[in-house]
């Protein structure tokens, strides 16, 4: 018989990690039932509020015996109840069994609580409707990922290695020969990618929290991804690594929308025209968008760098796709910019002083008047409009691979710009 088991809201910012969990019972269960393909690492809605960074829950499927499956449950629950981060206010696991083949229904619980904002009234409807078996764990608030991973349809997918730590190194600086890690990516890239910032030249795969996790490798290729893994040299011990199939940088959070159909917590996609010049706030960088149903603020934040000289560019009637996440920002509804495309440019005007009509030379402003500074001419204040090239292209831009969200996928990869094309056909 088929058991899925869906686990998620174990960790919390002081310590722990879901993946860590998942990865203990994945080698424990598979003593016992055979395991059906690798654990699944899910990333439900990345805007939802009480969250860790990532918002990621674990599944994993076994072709089990009847007789064997209470001891797979009570291994699981036991698990969970040793490990998880009880002590953290924010904590609240759930734990989710299903047996059988996934119903539609599940199916499509799983892409709402991906996208849109999902209560734990709403999972345990769900859960009761299909006939799972759920278990809470203060508020419970898990068992919304741990059903949403189950149901996950995971049509796309990418790969994530992430190796663990000794528990006598847990909270202290990971170290991890960077030098090594770039070796590593200029042989593997792009079948493995965001291992470093070439920019800035820094290491990504390392995380910085509290949590088990030493070293956490994407890619589209898995024999790339493990290869690359031992290409890496570590300077403390390794205790042990988990392969997960996983949705990250597939871009299936995002939806079509008009700007009047945005809610809070939406990740979407939406056309629409620059309504004013941008403006600045704290190193943040903003502008209005609006179509033909409303207007949104849109928001080009801090820790997206560069990518901000972009969004300055843009000028009011510029028709432009936006995709990000919506929040609210000092109490405004504000759409998280992760990538752009311009559609339409308006011409951008520059007036100039024209050159001496009498000697060709440079005219000085002077007031309301213009004097060459060759001859002295003197001629009333009259200034050309000239049309110059902007410097936006017909293309995607990005935030960098530091600043992007677990689920947007990299333009680096197949794919990468499908979700905007498609606004393009969808949106007119």
């Amino acid at each position: 018989m088929l058991l899925h088991i869906g686990i998620d809201d174990t960790d919390s910012p002081n310590g722990m990690c879901t993946t860590y969990l998942g990865a203990l019972l994945y080698r424990e269960l598979s003593r016992i039932a055979e395991p059906v393909d690798l654990p699944r690492l899910i990333r439900l809605n990345p805007n939802v509020p009480y969250k860790t960074r990532g918002n990621g829950a674990v599944a994993m499927t076994f072709e089990a015996d009847e007789e064997v499956i209470p001891e797979i449950k009570n291994t699981v629950l036991f698990y969970v109840n040793q490990l998880a981060d009880f002590t953290h206010e924010n904590t609240n696991p759930g734990v989710v069994f299903f047996e059988g083949e996934i119903p539609e229904e599940l199916r499509e619980f799983s892409l709402k609580a991906l996208r849109e904002h999902v209560t734990i009234e709403e999972a345990e409807k769900v859960a009761r409707t299909v006939g799972a078996e759920f278990f809470k764990f203060k508020l419970g608030r898990g068992i919304i990922g741990s059903l949403g991973a189950i149901g996950y349809p995971l049509k796309r997918f990418t790969y994530e290695l992430l190796a663990y730590r000794e528990r006598e190194n847990w909270g202290t600086p990971r170290r991890v020969d960077e030098e090594s890690v770039f070796l590593a990516d200029k042989w593997s890239y792009p079948f493995t990618y965001d291992n470093v910032d070439p920019y800035k030249r820094t290491v990504l795969i390392t995380p910085h929290g509290k949590d088990p996790v030493l070293v956490g490798i994407r890619g589209i290729d898995r024999g790339k991804v493990l290869q690359t893994f031992e290409m890496i040299k570590f300077e403390e011990p390794v205790a042990f690594y988990q392969l997960y199939k996983t949705n990250q940088n597939t871009d299936d959070h995002l939806t079509p929308k008009k700007i009047g159909e945005l809610k809070t917590y939406d990740s979407a996609v939406v056309r629409g025209r620059v309504a004013r010049p941008y403006w600045e706030r704290g190193r943040h960088v903003f502008f209005e968008l609006e179509d033909e149903t409303g207007k949104i603020r849109v928001a080009a934040f801090e820790p997206t760098k560069k990518f901000r000289n972009w969004v300055r560019k843009l000028l009011p009637g510029d028709e432009i796709i936006a995709a990000g996440g919506v929040k609210e920002h000092e109490g405004i509804l504000t759409l998280n910019l992760e990538k752009f495309y311009p559609v339409k440019l308006v011409p951008q005007i520059e007036y100039r002083k024209p050159k001496c009509p009498k000697c060709g030379g440079t005219m000085k402003s002077k007031g309301d008047y213009l004097k060459c500074k060759r001859c002295g001419y003197k001629m009333p204040k009259k200034l050309i409009p000239v049309e110059v090239p902007r410097e936006l292209e017909r293309k995607i831009y990005e935030v960098p691979p530091d600043a992007r969200k677990h689920l947007s996928r990299p333009l680096v990869l197949p794919g990468g710009e499908e979700r905007i094309l498609e606004a393009l056909e969808v949106l007119k």
